[in-house]
């Protein structure tokens, strides 16, 4: 059985062993033992915490495989994005100058320096590992988070929204931070990276050049990875897409991954999830597929299940109702969904 849940600090040694496989390009996962800790830390502070205006809370979930008590995956939502620390993204814009003695109009794009982002909720820290990467794992970990933000929806903003992983190399070289951000911080695209998730985003305020800068200027190949995300980012994207994220021209500072949002309450998980009472158990194999999640956010699980959706509540195999430590007469959410095949 494979479960996600809200994170404990005992999982910091199966997280960090994830955040080595996924350096570097994901900020929010460095591999750093104390960094992570803090993360531990601070979601478990945050799922205490009685909120009434988002701020400052993260809370990490992890997905969990009980029979080995593995963990092999990574999620988190961030309640509110410049809470804490400033938040950095490029604008892509549009600039056309003509010339009338010469007949010529010119259209050109240009990045700005934006923190339209601040406000936002972000899903973010999403990572599974490899061996894992099939049997729908990936949608579980992605919808629980939406699952999440449904069940405590008070502790969320009205917008939110998810960077993506850019361009680069088996090296670790990203062809945008090579054209523009190394010029500036004088470390390659890792280091700066993981300084960054380290040491907080206050660096990039003090050394980013604030004037826009022109595309039509960086090489062939910075220029083409501008809004494109990396080949293992790409089944996260269309994950985020068919739950309604768009990209409304944003891109990430370092390596110009696509920055997508939507409104919270217009996420499709959200939408079409529902809570219902638990009034017994199922075994039919006819029964809808989907995603059951529990109510209470200190002891937060999710998983897929089949689901007997009935007049009164809803009925679970007594193997789910093990997993997610549930009773009868307990409330879920639950969402039904065909499971994918990856």
């Amino acid at each position: 059985m494979i479960i996600v849940r809200t994170a404990h600090e005992s999982d910091l040694d199966g997280v960090l062993e994830l955040s080595r496989q996924a350096f570097p390009g994901m900020t929010t996962l460095p591999p750093e033992r104390a960094v992570l800790m803090e993360k531990l830390k601070n979601s478990n502070r945050s799922v205490q915490k009685e909120v009434r205006v988002p701020s400052d809370e993260t809370y990490f979930l992890v997905m969990e495989d009980l029979t080995s008590q593995q963990i092999i995956g990574t999620a988190a939502v961030i309640a509110c994005l410049g809470a804490k620390d400033e938040f950095y993204s490029y604008k892509l814009n549009k600039v056309s100058q003509s010339c009338k003695e010469l007949d010529k109009r010119v259209s050109v794009e240009t990045l700005n320096l934006s923190n339209h982002f601040e406000g936002y909720s972000e899903v973010a820290t999403l990572y599974l590992d490899e061996n894992f990467r099939k049997n729908g794992n990936g949608s579980l970990l992605a919808r629980t988070r939406y699952l999440f933000m449904a069940q405590f929806r008070d502790r969320f903003p009205e917008s939110v929204m998810a960077d993506l992983r850019g361009s680069f190399d088996k090296n670790g070289n990203s062809p945008f931070w090579n054209a523009v951000g190394s010029h500036f911080f004088e470390m390659d695209f890792a280091e700066a990276d993981l300084y960054g998730a380290v040491n907080g985003n206050q660096f990039i305020a003090d050394l980013m050049p604030k004037q826009p800068i022109y595309v039509n200027m960086l090489p062939a190949d910075a220029q083409a990875v501008i809004g494109q995300c990396n080949v293992v980012g790409k089944p996260a994207m269309r994950m985020l897409e068919a739950e309604g994220f768009r990209w409304n021209g944003h891109v990430d500072i370092f390596d110009a991954a696509p920055s997508v949002d939507t409104k919270i309450d217009d996420i499709r998980s959200i939408k079409d999830s529902k809570l219902a009472e638990v009034i017994g158990l199922s075994e039919y194999e006819g029964d809808s597929q989907g995603y059951v999640a529990t109510s209470n956010i200190e002891s937060f699980k999710c998983c897929m299940s089949t689901i007997s959706v009935e007049k009164g509540g809803v009925r679970l195999p007594r193997s789910v109702l093990k997993a997610l430590d549930l009773e009868l007469g307990d409330s879920v959410r639950y969402l039904i969904y065909e499971p994918e095949s990856k």
